[in-house]
């Protein structure tokens, strides 16, 4: 054949050839048959008579008609269907969507049914649900057996959730919070750490308030803060247009980030506004709103220009007296009221995280952690840093104009490890014997919390000990069913074994799990794992309040920061500037400062600030009292899924 064919099973153009045999006898045309095969030929049997013959063509002939006429419709049919499409897509809704969310459902489905537990007539399906969900699931059902569908379904929650055998068998329960859009966000920081442990304290609660008000610290200035405060109002008053924005793609990567943080930059914004007020600092320039408590001297001169108070009960009413900005010791001043409200803060958000390590032990029955850990560490934590706090806030209240030399705080703990009973600078009577007590409870605390839980939790463990099978090798305590009362797991049940064998099966399940358990169970495990809880809680407890200067630092840099470009831009450059040059370059540096306000301040300083309120809160605050062993309830949804 000249022209080449089309191979209907690979696509290829391949060349053709024909050939015509004639044979006699059934047998030799057999092998003939075998041959061809063998190379791959196509055996076609020619009719013996030739109406067969024509026949045949015409039966050809009718049958390629009938395919052209096919395969001519189905292109019309697929252009039309193109067309549909098209138009779909220029209203807005996309067919080929659909079509992709319909398979995707009908694979979620698939996928789900893959989990079920197959008997011979029934399907059994375990899963989580909130108990005040139970209700709407149970009326679901309802519907579906009162339209008359085929089979039955039925819903068994009489399961104990908190019964300890049950979660033996089931695992522990997923962690679910009901949140909002604001609260959305918070849990969302916690949760990035570590999911809370069913029924564990969350930390998501105080994180809406306390996270906030660790930024706001850092990031105290009126300016700034207000004008993050508006910003995020800003979005939240025009959130239906942002949102509408970002369902239609049109949104940037950047814009997204912060309308998605908008919740959480109102708080900020707010707190930075509120501690700048207590700064009394706006953009480095401070507000006189009320008359100062300082004055200068009635001789003042360039050699005497120390200020005085005004009165003897002089005091500025709120926040700190402008008279301290744009002053000599002004870096001073600032520095040491910086570091010791940075330091007691630290310590209050870190008693805070011990006391919340109270209702844990309290819930989960933890009675050894309670009195051998969670006491010791409050009484270790009080009688070092809380002290250390008390002698700040006391000493605060000691007015020393007398020209009494005030101690140094820094020195007074160093000697009161080092050198206990010994007070070069008394700040109180009789605190030489106070120091030594809280220094032997501090150091009391630390064997207590390293030895006497393992101990206890060893002795425990041998007295309950028993044989987990008799001498007929059969199941020694004939334990309850692993199903016990629940509210929370809902789904059908069954079984292909028979009554006593299934309550036997049940029986050695649980004599396994509990060798299991009591091989895991080492004494010198349990005192490797508390050993390395004391020590990081001892050391802890050092670096952790060191680590809330960090409180200082920042909000001293950025203070430091809008101090220098105001100066230096606006004052120097600009204001000073003088001559025809000088509104020019009050327009250039104003440029300048915003630019430089704008880049530095308002984005890199924020993103600082924010990720050191993230890490005080899950390093210092959260180890404190947070276990974050859950895992989060992921209910099923479509929306959910596709988003995936």
């Amino acid at each position: 054949i000249e022209d080449e064919v089309v191979d209907p099973e690979t696509g290829e153009s391949i060349r053709k050839s024909v050939f015509y045999i004639v044979s006699i006898g059934r047998g030799l045309s057999s092998k003939l048959a075998k041959l061809c095969d063998f190379f791959q030929a196509s055996i076609y049997t020619v009719p013996n008579r030739e109406t067969d013959y024509k026949r045949r063509i015409q039966e050809i002939e009718d049958g390629v008609h009938e395919r052209k006429t096919v395969l001519s419709r189905s292109e019309i049919m697929v252009r039309k269907l193109l067309r549909k499409v098209a138009r779909s897509e220029e209203k807005g809704r996309s067919m080929i969507k659909d079509w992709r969310l319909t398979l995707h459902k009908e694979k979620i489905i698939c996928e789900t049914l893959m989990k079920t537990r197959r008997y011979i007539t029934m399907l059994r399906m375990d899963g989580w649900v909130p108990k005040e969900d139970l209700d709407l699931i149970k009326e679901e059902v309802d519907k579906f057996d009162s339209q008359g569908q085929a089979g039955s379904i039925a819903i068994d929650d009489a399961f104990a959730v908190d019964d300890e055998t049950f979660r033996k068998t089931h695992g522990e329960p997923p962690t679910y919070f009901k949140t909002n859009e604001f609260t959305g966000i918070y849990q969302g920081i916690v949760n990035t750490y570590g999911v809370p442990k069913y029924k564990e304290v969350n930390p998501g609660l105080f994180t809406c308030v306390t996270f906030p008000f660790i930024f706001g610290v850092m990031y105290g200035d009126i300016g700034h803060g207000g004008t993050l405060f508006l910003v995020a109002l800003y979005f939240l008053y025009y959130e239906e247009s942002f949102l509408e924005q970002q369902r239609q793609g049109k949104m940037g990567e950047l814009m997204k980030y912060a309308f998605g943080a908008r919740y959480a930059l109102i708080l900020m914004g707010f707190f930075g506004f509120y501690c700048g007020t207590i700064y009394n600092d706006f953009i480095s320039v401070p507000f006189q709103t009320f008359d100062s408590m300082w004055k200068e001297p009635a001789n003042f001169t360039l050699t005497n220009n120390e200020f005085v108070l005004a009165s003897d009960d002089a005091h500025y009413p709120y926040g700190v007296d402008y008279n301290w900005y744009h002053r000599k010791n002004e870096l001073t001043f600032f520095n040491s009221l910086k570091m010791k409200m940075s330091v007691v803060i630290g310590v209050t958000q870190m008693l805070f995280g011990i006391g919340l390590g109270y209702w844990n032990y309290t819930y989960f029955n933890d009675k050894l952690s309670l009195f051998y850990v969670w006491i010791p560490q409050m009484l270790f934590m009080l009688c070092t840093f809380g002290y250390m706090c008390f002698m700040i806030i006391y000493k605060w209240t000691i007015d020393y104009s007398d020209g009494t030399e005030p101690p140094s705080l820094i020195q007074t703990m160093i000697k009161m490890f080092l050198s206990p009973g010994k007070v070069e600078t008394p700040l109180y009577s009789g605190q030489a014997g106070v120091q030594v007590t809280l220094v032997l409870v501090a150091v009391a605390t630390v064997p207590v919390m390293l030895f006497v839980k393992p101990i206890l939790q060893n002795r425990e463990h041998g007295e309950e000990h028993q044989p987990l099978v008799d001498e007929n090798k059969n199941p020694a305590v004939d334990r309850k069913s692993s199903f016990g009362g629940s509210e929370s797991i809902i789904g059908g049940s069954g079984s292909v074994l028979g009554e006593g064998d299934e309550k036997k099966h049940d029986l050695e399940a649980d004599a396994e799990v509990e060798e299991v358990h009591q091989e895991e169970h080492s004494f010198g495990a349990e005192m490797i794992h508390s050993g390395i809880h004391t020590i990081e809680f001892v050391l802890g407890a050092v670096s952790n309040t060191a680590s809330y200067l960090r409180l200082w630092a920042l909000s001293l840099a950025h203070a430091q920061l809008a101090k220098v470009f105001w100066q230096k831009l606006i004052i120097e450059y600009g204001v000073e500037t003088e001559g025809g040059l000088g509104v020019i370059m009050i327009i250039a540096t104003y440029a300048a400062w915003f630019c430089a306000t704008f880049a530095v301040l308002m984005c890199m300083d924020l993103l600082e600030c924010f990720l050191h309120a993230l890490r005080l809160h899950w390093v210092e605050f959260q180890n404190k009292f947070y276990m974050a062993e859950g895992y989060l309830f992921e209910p099923f949804s479509f929306e959910a899924k596709a988003e995936e």
